[in-house]
């Protein structure tokens, strides 16, 4: 059994059911292979959580990474619109990945988390980037009176983390309003 379909299950139950409750048993009968079987690919249940949460923050990386290049033709409030956009068009054809990054935001295995962390703000800091790029941009073309850049790096990535959990708690067209007024309001303070 390939280490790509052991990680492929463990996404699932681990989605599902968190990793407190997802088991190992229960990701090798998934796979159909014995328990023991998952230790030639994984030193733990750890290192596999590990491993899932890795590869669904790589994914996201590269979905964020693929968008911010195509938006730089767009004017960069626009860009900015754009990269907002991408969280509901992300985790819309991708709902197990919401599930999974819900429950990881909130349930990190461990003591206090610290690895996921780490490896979560190594794949945020290329959103950082593309955000603080295009304020920068903004500033330049004289779109926005110039601020300070990390802080409105900061508040962008608090927005889209907020943004997300409306989308994983709210009815569409209630996520719809909201980001939209949301989305209002904020280019209306930057222009």
């Amino acid at each position: 059994m390939s280490r790509a379909t052991i990680l492929a299950a463990a996404q699932t139950v681990f989605a599902h059911k968190g990793y407190s409750e997802g088991s190992l048993r229960e990701i090798a009968e998934t796979v159909g292979i014995k328990t023991p079987s998952i230790y030639a690919h994984f030193s733990s249940k750890e290192s596999l959580y590990e491993a899932v949460y890795a590869e669904v923050n790589f994914d996201h990386t590269e979905y964020f990474e693929k968008l911010s290049h195509e938006g730089k033709g767009l004017v960069p409030i626009e860009r900015l619109e754009y990269l907002l956009r991408g969280i509901e068009a992300y985790y819309r054809d991708r709902p197990e990945l919401a599930e999974f990054s819900l429950r990881a935001s909130i349930a990190e295995y461990g003591a206090d988390g610290a690895r996921l962390r780490e490896l979560f703000l190594v794949s945020e800091s290329g959103i950082a980037d593309a955000v603080r790029e295009t304020y920068g941009d903004a500033v330049a073309a004289g779109l926005v009176n110039a601020q300070d850049a990390d802080g409105f790096t900061a508040l962008f990535l608090t927005l889209m983390d907020g943004l997300f959990l409306q989308l994983t708690h709210y009815t569409p067209e209630l996520y719809h309003q909201r980001f939209d007024a949301t989305w209002r309001y904020l280019s209306g303070l930057l222009v």
